[in-house]
């Protein structure tokens, strides 16, 4: 191969006066860079929206959840608890009723009212399954009997503030209570505690936070829950955890993971990333034809140099190994200087302070994620793009008779 390479060292790195063929050979190396750059630095772009926003919703939602499978709630929630709490890899449990109820500030009819979910938590336990309760940002953490922890936009939407005391009262609307003189909205007074913001719109904007006995109170509940929810090991092989789980509470419970929370988001933002990749390699494969016709050129010009060399021996395998190596160095060069760049952009992306908008995006800053694998197919797609574009004009140059190349010398 000592020979092959050579030579071919010699054709890409010819001082003769080829001014075009040399502008051919670097706009070549220059596409497969760009082509290559911008798949590194979209897909960082994308794994890192994807990384971020399954760590926000698996911080606010938990990795996964044990509903009853007949109606009603668990009565028994604290055996439960224990036992999902014996399986391996599940980290923390708690307990969690979830309902639905109007928010308002002042009592009346006229008075605004906002739809909101009430979750009535256990939080000495909810702080080690979620991360909401951690992310508070103004009041406290705690919560005592009647008190309520808003997200951040609902508290602005609703004019609370729990650290000024003639603003930090809200009243919830929380179910129809029977009355002799019939159905009667149940109005349940609340202190607003605190409020948090977990970057996620959807829960800032929506999301609201009681202690069990104080749901269980104003919702005129027995000592029961809706679901159980826990955190385990590793997020992102939950339905290992949730075979394990499901074999121990079967058959009164059912399981499910933070994945079918919301599938058709996921499948989503997967089917998003393929087609991203998808053309943004087209990018790659035009610079590939661009090596195609750079080698064709390089041929036709050493039409002699060629006849020689076959005139001295050299075999159709050997000229074919000439043209194919230089190839695949255009190929190489490219790719290399295009992981560079893209690494580059993307350490450059990261510094940049850049608002995203919050009710769009459900966060405010560009995250960017480089994984070791997708740089390797990135890489190993245009590697393989640059060989099988060198192949086409190395096979033609091998088939040249070296009679018909010397004739005209």
């Amino acid at each position: 191969m000592l020979f092959e390479n050579y030579i071919s060292r010699r054709y890409l790195l010819s001082r003769e006066n080829k001014a075009l063929v040399s502008i051919i050979t670097v706009i070549s190396v220059l596409g497969v860079m760009v082509g290559v750059a911008a798949l590194i630095t979209v897909i960082a772009v994308m794994d890192g929206f994807d990384a971020t926003l399954i760590d926000k919703m698996t911080g606010a939602y938990a990795h996964l959840e044990i509903l009853p499978t007949y109606p009603g709630g668990i009565k028994d929630y604290g055996e439960l608890v224990k036992k999902v709490e014996s399986v391996p890899g599940v980290v923390a449990v708690a307990p969690l009723i979830r309902r639905q109820a109007f928010l308002q500030r002042t009592t009346g009819i006229e008075t605004q009212k906002l739809g909101a979910l009430i979750l009535g938590i256990d939080p000495i336990r909810e702080r080690k399954v979620s991360t909401i309760l951690k992310d508070i940002i103004m009041g406290k953490g705690e919560l005592e009997y009647k008190e309520i922890i808003l997200g951040s936009e609902l508290a602005r939407r609703l004019g609370v503030d729990p650290e000024n005391p003639s603003r930090n009262t809200l009243y919830a609307i929380t179910q129809l209570a029977k009355t002799p003189n019939g159905p009667w909205a149940k109005i349940n007074q609340l202190k607003v505690s605190g409020i948090f913001k977990s970057g996620l719109y959807d829960v800032d904007s929506n999301f609201g936070f009681v202690s069990l006995d104080t749901m269980q109170r104003i919702y005129l509940m027995e000592d029961e829950v809706d679901l159980v929810h826990a955190s385990v090991e590793s997020p992102a092989s939950v339905t290992q955890y949730a075979e394990s789980i499901f074999s121990e509470v079967m058959p009164y419970y059912g399981v499910r993971t933070w994945k079918e929370l919301s599938p058709d988001f996921f499948y989503a933002l997967k089917l998003e990333k393929v087609v991203m990749f998808i053309i943004l390699l087209l990018i790659v494969v035009v610079a590939s034809f661009n090596i195609i016709g750079t080698l064709i050129m390089v041929t036709t010009q050493k039409t002699r140099e060629i006849g020689i060399l076959k005139s001295m021996g050299a075999s159709n395998k050997n000229i074919k190994r000439i043209f194919l190596l230089h190839g695949i160095t255009i190929g190489i060069f490219g790719t290399a200087s295009g992981v560079a760049l893209g690494v580059i952009l993307c350490f450059i992306l990261q510094k940049i302070e850049y608002g995203l908008p919050p009710a769009v995006y459900g966060i405010k800053t560009l995250p960017v994620l480089i994984k070791p694998a997708t740089i390797f197919l990135i890489v190993g797609a245009s590697f393989l793009l640059c060989m099988i574009a060198a192949v086409i004009p190395a096979v033609q140059a091998s088939r040249m008779d070296p009679v018909e190349a010397l004739r005209y010398e």
